[in-house]
């Protein structure tokens, strides 16, 4: 990764790039149905591996943040997992995992339990005949999906195109039936080849422990992995066993802890900001409704914040708190996310418990506690209806009250499933209905006075953002 010039800001100086990393995982684990500790667990699987391979220094440096990183591109896939399956795709992209395709009675009953959960026979019927249909097709083209974003995002953060093509190649098989490429044996990079088997270690020894875990490891040696380190795996089961009783707090110290060579890599202001700017987009590339909504948030909440007199700090974290407001996004299924009409009230529960989780995730971060404060207070209210914490007045951050207006007027004057954009007289006009009441009198004024320069940047149309 890029170093950042000397000079960095006293609060975040002492926090390293694997400790943002080890606490941004977790908004990838659940955008994969997966449970927290998931990407951190495949982290130590797989560089015990890698040590016992005899991976050179920077090969396992390489590999660390390739496996925290591994489901970067996860999100650009979702919003067609659910378009095949109907139902919860986190669901389906998790159970995906413990499938041996090669086992066409697998595959069928992987197809049956995941199409159109809860509809009728005849809808899921239909579901299951255009999964059919799609085939192999689909499955290459949900992989190179995932693959290309996820290698385009890491080397937008700065990684070299080595990380980038261990991700590109993470589901090739050894036998050459993997995607999306049809890799064969030793022309998948050696780190693919560790990532592959250490994620599926992983999966199987959360739900059915450690020796279930080696026993599929074993089974799929030479089809899904490379024999020699189906090999290296197989005296794993005590350090599996460790690993799975580890918390959440526990995991992040390991894997710091592992973190190849004599010094961690800092992540000074530069490096924060290409973080930040690369999980928005994974934020963002959820649903084609939301494709540009965390960068173009922030651009109008930083203008409202310049107008309003914050300084150059005070305006950098609101930036970084912009980009990231909507991480707990990655917790909500696309079947609430793309629903074209009214939300049921338990649907309505988890839409409103994206704050909270974008504050879980956040507040892992050594010197982001302020931070992840303004980015979860971006659904509340001055009056305490608000959401995740029923905060009233003054107890909203400034920071959060300015995120709460360019929140509302963004997703105000962008398209959604359930309604297309509103003109900005009519989005104002909303607004000025909450003035004093929901939002801050004193935002609304500067975010009138940036639109009025033609500071505000116009939304994207939807096929385009898609």
């Amino acid at each position: 990764m890029r170093p950042d010039s000397p000079r960095t800001d006293e609060r975040t100086a002492s926090v390293s790039v694997a400790e943002v990393f080890s606490a941004l995982s977790f908004a990838l684990d659940i955008t994969e149905g997966h449970p927290f500790g998931h990407a951190l667990r495949t982290c130590l699987i797989g560089m015990r591996l890698a040590e016992r391979m005899g991976l050179p220094l920077a090969d396992r440096r390489d590999l660390y943040y390739a496996l925290m990183l591994k489901d970067v591109g996860c999100s650009s896939n979702a919003a067609r997992v659910f378009e095949l399956f109907g139902g919860d795709e986190r669901v389906a992209k998790r159970d995906l995992r413990r499938v041996d395709w090669a086992n066409y009675f697998k595959a069928a009953r992987y197809a049956l339990a995941h199409a159109a959960p809860g509809a009728s026979w005849f809808e899921r019927a239909c579901k299951v005949a255009g999964l059919a249909a799609a085939g192999p097709r689909a499955a290459a083209e949900l992989v190179e999906t995932r693959c290309t974003r996820g290698a385009a995002i890491v080397m937008q953060l700065g990684f070299n195109p080595q990380v980038a093509a261990a991700l590109g190649a993470l589901e090739e098989h050894w036998d050459g039936h993997g995607h999306p490429r049809g890799l064969r044996g030793e022309q998948i990079p050696l780190l693919s080849r560790i990532m592959g088997i250490a994620q599926t270690l992983e999966v199987f020894a959360a739900l059915e422990g450690p020796r279930a875990a080696l026993d599929v490891a074993k089974e799929r040696g030479g089809r899904w992995f490379d024999p020699t380190l189906v090999t290296a795996a197989q005296d794993l089961e005590a350090d599996l066993t460790v690993w799975c009783t580890l918390d959440e707090h526990a995991l992040q110290e390991a894997v710091r802890a592992c973190e190849p060579g004599d010094a961690a890599l800092l992540a000074g202001p530069g490096t924060l900001d290409r973080i930040a700017v690369g999980f928005a987009a994974v934020v963002d590339a959820k649903s084609p409704y939301t494709a540009t909504h965390s960068g173009r948030v922030t651009e109008i909440a930083v203008g409202i914040a310049r107008e309003m007199g914050f300084t150059t700090e005070e305006l950098a974290e609101l930036r970084r708190a912009g980009l990231l407001h909507d991480l707990g996004k990655l917790s909500i299924p696309n079947s609430i996310l793309d629903k074209p009409g009214p939300l049921t009230p338990e649907e309505w529960e988890l839409v409103r418990l994206h704050p909270f989780f974008t504050q879980c995730v956040l507040e892992r971060i050594r010197g982001f506690g302020s931070l992840a404060v303004i980015a979860a207070s971006h659904h509340e209210r001055l009056d305490g209806r608000g959401y995740h914490r029923n905060l009233r007045g003054d107890a909203i951050p400034r920071g959060g009250r300015v995120l709460a207006v360019a929140d509302m007027y963004e997703a105000l004057t962008a398209n959604r499933p359930y309604r297309p954009a509103l003109p900005e007289e009519t989005a104002l006009k909303i607004l000025e209905g909450e003035r004093g009441v929901g939002l801050e009198a004193d935002a609304i004024d500067a975010l009138i006075a940036t639109i009025q320069r033609g500071e505000v940047p116009d939304s994207a149309p939807l096929e385009r953002a898609a």
